[in-house]
Formats: C-alpha cells, structure tokens, sequence
C-alpha cells in the first residue's frame, strides 16, 4: 500500500499527497529512529497558521516497518501518543520529504516550503501578541466563537475555511460554486468571487454597515496567487476568526495577535486581499 505523504498546507484546497517509494521510506524510517534529542513539544503546525504547517506521514501496519504516522515540522518529530517526540535539528527528515515530492507540487508551494525550511529547528517566535480592540460588530447574526463545534475528530479534517466562515459543517471541504455548478476558475479574486456569489454570498465595501436579524454576517476572502484561497468571518465579538484548511479553528493571526481586519491582519503568502461579502444561514455550499 505504500507510505503516504501529505504536505499540510492549503486552506481552500485539499492538502497534496504522494507515495513513497521503499527506499524513501527506508531512509526516512531509518533516520527516525535514530534520533535520540527528545523533547515534550509539539509541532508548532498543530495549531494551525496560513502556509507551510509540516509533514503528515503514514504507513499501513503490513508495510516492512509497521504502522507508522509522524506529524514534522519546525524539526520536531511527533511519533504519536505513545511515542516521546524527537528533534531533528539540521530538519533533514523535512527536506527529503520535500524532495520526495518530485513533480506533485507545484513551484510556487515548493518554493514557499523551501523558505520556510531555512529557518532553525524549531525556531518559534514567542513575541506577546498585541494588545487589541475588537471593532463593534454590526451584523446582528455574527455567529459565536467556539472552536469546540470544529476542532474534534469528526469534524476538523473534513472541514475548511469556506465552511467555517459560511458556518456549516458540511463535511466535504466545501468550495465555492460546487453546490452550483460554478466552480473556481482561477486561484485569484476574480476566479474565485463569482463562484462564491453563485453560492448567494453577496459582495461589501466594507464591514461596518448595520445587518439586522436574518441579514447574515461579514466575512472576507483573501488568495495565495495562484496556489490558494482563503476565508474569515467575524465573530459576534468584533474580532474575526479562521480555519485554515484541515486544522484547528484560531482567532489569531499568523504572528500570534487578534484579527481587527483581515485586510490588515499578518496573512502569510496569502497577500492579496479580495474583497468583504455577507453570508446568511440561507446560504448552501458543498
């Protein structure tokens, strides 16, 4: 059956995934299991962010090594649950899983992982997050932050940023347009808007109109050029909040601090801002 590499990565998108070949996977479970530096920390890509967020590895129990399934990222090796985590300080297991990718990336995304590979094991900012004002909320429908309806087995995989800021769970990593038959023409604002307004998001100047009761909440688009997409909503708080992709749900941005805009929030490689919209409950995604 092979083992299996899944590039964690995208917010709109399902995430890439190859197979390895057996030497591939020899040396990279060699290589793991020589690794002596233990530490008690996690990956910090389990708590989500925009862009690069690790490594998933898996293997089928009847493969020559066994089971396996490693989450790597920032040079830090989760071995599972039962399994202390290790360092791998020159981040090499992450290099050859990028290598390992041949041509099932695109140039853009290997590019951005390189970069991010070039920075220390484990070199995590630690900077305070910012003291912040949440802005009033205007949409009387914003719904409430509560990552305890997303961030469980059931539902977290299968749900991404669309979903979350349409406030659905659909379990289908819902995109816009697919509900009705108008799919994403390109990785850009103007391929992705009209399908979200085929979906009966409607488009907004800005966030500070009154929406009344029945009228639907502010959210926002954001691309990656050409690679991805991605969503917010605001919250009935004021501040907005995310799902990238497969992972946890976050009110934080990508440096730490509490999301005001997401025009002037730290995206990432997601630089291009889009446009605001207002969805409803009435809205359907698939």
């Amino acid at each position: 059956m092979g083992m299996t590499v899944t590039l964690n990565i995208f917010s709109g998108r399902s995430n890439p995934s190859w197979t390895l070949s057996e030497e591939q996977a020899e040396e990279i479970t060699n290589r793991v299991q020589k690794m002596d530096e233990l530490t008690g920390s996690k990956p910090p890509g389990v708590l989500g962010g925009l862009g690069y967020r690790g490594f998933i590895l898996s293997g089928h129990p009847s493969e020559p090594a066994g089971a396996l399934s490693l989450y790597v990222h920032e040079g830090i090796v989760d071995r599972g649950q039962t399994e202390i985590n290790v360092i791998d300080r020159d981040r090499r297991i992450e290099m050859l899983l990028l290598e390992s990718a041949g041509e099932q990336l695109d140039e853009d995304v290997r590019v951005h992982v390189q970069e991010s590979l070039k920075a220390p094991a484990a070199a995590i900012s630690l900077v305070a997050p910012q003291a912040v004002t949440c802005p009033a909320c205007q949409a009387a429908d914003a719904p409430s932050y509560d990552p305890s309806l997303w961030n469980v087995p059931n539902v977290q995989p299968y749900n991404n940023c669309y979903n979350y800021a349409n406030n659905q769970i659909t379990n289908t990593f819902a995109q816009p347009g697919r509900a009705h038959g108008k799919p994403i023409t390109s990785l850009s604002c103007g391929g992705v808007q009209p399908s979200a307004q085929a979906d009966d998001l409607k488009p907004a100047p800005g966030f500070s109109k009154p929406l009344s009761p029945g009228q639907g909440w502010y959210v926002a688009m954001v691309i990656w050029p050409g690679v991805d997409y991605h969503w917010y909503r605001q919250d009935d708080v004021g501040c907005w909040s995310h799902k990238p992709g497969s992972t946890a749900v976050r009110n934080v941005d990508s440096s730490g601090n509490k999301i005001t805009d997401p025009q002037t929030c730290d995206r990432g490689p997601y630089t291009d801002f889009c446009t605001y919209m207002v969805t409803d409950k009435s809205v359907v995604i698939s």
